[in-house]
């Protein structure tokens, strides 16, 4: 199976990284630290090699010394500051609730908890609290992430879809994300029944020193459930607007991708598909086809064509 495009670009910016703090790094000690064989750090230097700011000269270009690459060492002579990134605070707190969530479910990398300290203590309190929504607060996901790890009870302040401000106790299970939008799959004991909700929905959280004691729900909740199954053709270079999608496959021979996955909301994954409409071969099934149709139609319209 192919890589992830997502997770090759993340080694990159990684190994400038690593190298920048460490110095002149042997390939295989590189492998060893991320995991993969010294014949992909090769191949990821020569990918970095012609990587850099607009203009793509000399000078515009990440940089290493030639000599030291062909002892199998890795020695970095120019970052083009690529290493120094920095986030509005809206993408800050986006990132932590991101790292929050895989680190709550268990499938963290190993860096991911020191990044999501690092990223949190760089927003602070007060970035936080400007932000002011529900959906942008980090500290809702961190605090659900705890309280599923340690099965614990969370106590929320939740505001229903028809806008009603409730608290209740909830035995917090997973938390996953679909189309886009995070969900806390838990035991809600106000209700006593399995519940889905919305994390954007959640004003507050607290873990609190009760035991979980209802197991997970082995059925979908109600924002789970699959309409259909769809079956999507498309040229290579559409393949990351699918790649984060959770449940599709992804079969590549190289230049064309078929990816398979379970759509729960038509008119958003419609929407995905139109931003990769030039390298789109065949959708399945009809219904999904024509909401893409429809949704282009709409957008032409909108510019006059």
């Amino acid at each position: 199976m192919s890589e992830n495009s997502r997770a090759r670009v993340a080694r990159l910016l990684g190994i400038v990284a690593y190298l920048e703090d460490n110095g002149a790094t042997g390939f295989e000690e590189l492998a060893d630290h991320f995991s993969v064989t010294s014949a992909q750090i090769a191949k990821d230097i020569e990918q970095l090699w012609i990587v850099g700011r607009p203009g793509g000269f000399a000078n515009d270009l990440i940089d290493f010394d030639y000599d030291s690459f062909d002892a199998g060492v890795a020695k970095i002579t120019n970052t083009q500051g690529a290493t120094q990134v920095r986030l509005a605070p809206r993408e800050g707190v986006a990132l932590v609730a991101a790292l929050s969530a895989i680190v709550g479910a268990g499938v963290a990398p190993r860096a991911a908890e020191s990044a999501l300290a690092k990223i949190t203590e760089a927003l602070g309190e007060e970035t936080v609290t400007v932000l002011g929504t529900p959906d942008a607060s980090s500290k809702v996901v961190q605090t659900l992430a705890i309280a599923v790890q340690q099965g614990v009870v969370a106590r929320l302040d939740y505001i229903d879809a028809a806008d009603r401000r409730t608290q209740r106790d909830v035995e917090p299970h997973r938390i996953v994300t679909i189309d886009g939008a995070p969900y806390l799959e838990c035991w809600c004991r106000r209700a006593g029944d399995y519940r889905t909700l919305r994390i954007d929905r959640i004003v507050s959280a607290k873990v609190t020193d009760d035991e979980v004691v209802t197991p997970a729900s082995g059925s979908e909740g109600f924002s789970l459930a699959r309409q259909y199954e769809a079956t999507v053709t498309l040229r290579r270079g559409g393949r990351w607007v699918l790649e984060d999608i959770p449940g599709v496959q992804l079969s590549d021979d190289g230049e064309l991708v078929t990816a398979t996955l379970g759509v729960t909301n038509e008119p958003w994954f419609a929407g995905r598909l139109l931003s990769i409409a030039t390298s789109l071969i065949s959708v399945e099934p009809e219904s999904l086809r024509r909401e893409v149709t429809r949704q282009a139609q709409s957008v032409a319209a909108v510019h006059g064509e």
